[in-house]
């Protein structure tokens, strides 16, 4: 039923915008094509230019740095395996 009401719209819209573009002489059409071409190319190149502006603005905010702390491991660590009194050994390798 839904597919049905979508494949009714599409072909209602697709009758009027034949309709419409019959009317227009071609000259006329390729006139309004390339008014939007430009439109929408000054409307892309500006979108881009305030992205590229915009970087790096937070408004006087500034990004807080900090120095990386130290890492505190548990002692149950096995990046050094080998020390005595840890795992069970008990013991110095030799």
């Amino acid at each position: 039923m839904i597919r049905k009401f979508i494949t009714k719209a599409q072909d209602w819209a697709d009758g009027k915008l034949r309709r419409l573009a019959g009317r227009i002489s071609p000259d006329m059409r390729v006139a309004i094509i390339l008014v939007m071409l430009a439109a929408f190319g000054a409307l892309s190149v500006y979108m881009t230019v305030s992205s590229i502006y915009r970087i790096g603005r937070n408004d006087g905010k500034e990004l807080g740095i900090e120095h990386i702390r130290h890492l505190q491991l548990p002692n149950d660590s096995i990046i050094n395996p080998f020390e005595s009194g840890r795992h069970g050994t008990g013991g110095e390798v030799e």
